[in-house]
């Protein structure tokens, strides 16, 4: 009977390990998966900042101050300001007498379907909160534009077509974008004064993106912040 007894103790404890172990273990890989996306989110708004300021600092090259280099479209989500179009040009290069090739950039931002992105809030999946994440496309169209008569050099009468960028992609979970114009004191410039601005304060945070199956705990609601300041004075 002792036997018996010693026989059943020793298995209880060994299933107890056993359920232990399972539970570290899982929670193990979930904490992974998530270490995981945070790191390639790190990495895709890395990515992201360099083309940004790659493109922007075009802004205004070579044709000196106008009231029409850039249009930003900004409105209020969430309590903060957030621009769901940027539109701006440059010349490029000068091909004869009052004709540049000019360079057209549109920024369009608009919700991700595809993504889900999921905080956990409580201890149930029923408090989980699903976050609204966005898409950034960039277009751009280029031609033989006519300073002189302000208008596209063209043989049709059409002005070039737009195409999307497909080199340029933003990071799945783009959660904020902000482009704001500022002049040379770090004061915003809205529409009304385009020729005053000198820089372009550009903001966007990333959340992580995981599997539905997974409910975040290390991923903080507010995710990856990126800022900076960049030069747009004409050169």
């Amino acid at each position: 009977m002792q036997f018996i007894f010693d026989n059943l103790i020793a298995t209880m404890v060994v299933m107890a390990l056993t359920v232990t172990l399972l539970g570290q273990q899982a929670r193990s890989r979930q904490e992974s998966v998530e270490r995981t996306s945070v790191y390639a989110a790190k990495t895709q708004a890395l990515g992201f900042a360099e083309w940004l300021e790659d493109d922007v600092v075009k802004l205004g090259a070579r044709f000196g101050r106008s009231r029409d280099r850039f249009k930003a479209t900004t409105e209020t989500r969430e309590g903060a300001p957030f621009t769901t179009a940027f539109d701006f040009y440059y010349n490029d290069e000068t091909v004869a007498d009052n004709v540049v090739n000019r360079v057209e950039v549109r920024y369009e931002l608009a919700p991700d379907p595809g993504t889900r992105v999921v905080v956990a809030k409580g201890d149930t999946p029923a408090d989980d909160e699903l976050l609204t994440v966005y898409r950034l496309t960039r277009s751009q169209r280029s031609g033989h534009y006519n300073t002189a008569t302000d208008a596209w050099v063209t043989t049709g009468g059409a002005a070039p077509a737009w195409t999307v960028s497909a080199e340029y992609q933003s990071p799945p979970g783009l959660r904020h974008f902000h482009i704001e114009p500022r002049d040379s004191d770090g004061n915003p410039v809205d529409d009304s004064r385009p020729e005053d601005a000198d820089y372009a304060r550009v903001e966007f945070t990333v959340v992580p993106t995981l599997f539905p199956l997974h409910r975040a705990r290390l991923v903080p609601k507010k995710g990856l912040h990126w800022a900076t300041t960049i030069e747009i004075r004409p050169f």
